[in-house]
């Protein structure tokens, strides 16, 4: 008698298990790197970015992924023309990735999308929407654990005086749900 009311209470615990076992395409992680600002005379090394993004890949077949993905990045301090701040950014971008390998372990991605900048300079801060791209390596060390080598373009838009875009290189981890 009591057999069935227990088995009824675990199938939602069991559902639930199922899937977080599942690869759900869905994943998180961060990134550490060295950027560089350039624009209207400043040429500088912005120094050490740290960043978080969180991703989806929606699709997988014969070796390529399409996907989204969303991050968060502090760029780093810098300093020139007299000048020293501090650059923020967010952006989406739609993500591709061609696996090299049959295993889908070692792959080749490209990223396109929006950016938000944010430039802090002696008080004062400035932002605009831009473009942004990217280009780089991702490696899968377990199913779920991705390592990441990569280098993204983000622009601040043509008004902003001190500044006309960032980019930089990073190092990066995710895991995948």
């Amino acid at each position: 008698m009591l057999k069935r009311p227990i088995a009824i209470a675990l199938i939602p615990f069991t559902l639930s298990t199922a899937v977080l076992a599942a690869d759900n395409g869905t994943y998180i992680g961060m990134t550490a790197g060295q950027t560089q600002m350039l624009g209207n005379g400043l040429a500088t090394d912005a120094g050490n970015s740290m960043g978080l993004f969180l991703g989806h890949d929606f699709s997988r077949w014969e070796g390529v992924t399409w996907g989204v993905e969303g991050a968060y990045n502090t760029l780093g301090n810098f300093s020139g023309l007299g000048y020293a701040g501090h650059a923020s950014e967010a952006d989406v971008s739609l993500i591709g990735t061609y696996y090299l390998d049959r295993a889908n372990k070692l792959g080749l991605y490209g990223k396109i999308g929006v950016d938000h900048t944010w430039v802090s300079v002696a008080g004062n801060t400035a932002s605009e929407e831009g473009g942004t791209y990217g280009v780089g390596l991702r490696y899968f060390v377990t199913p779920r654990v991705e390592a990441r080598f990569g280098f993204q373009y983000y622009s601040v838009g043509g008004s902003n005086v001190l500044a006309n875009h960032d980019s930089g290189w990073n190092l990066g981890a995710a895991y995948h749900f």
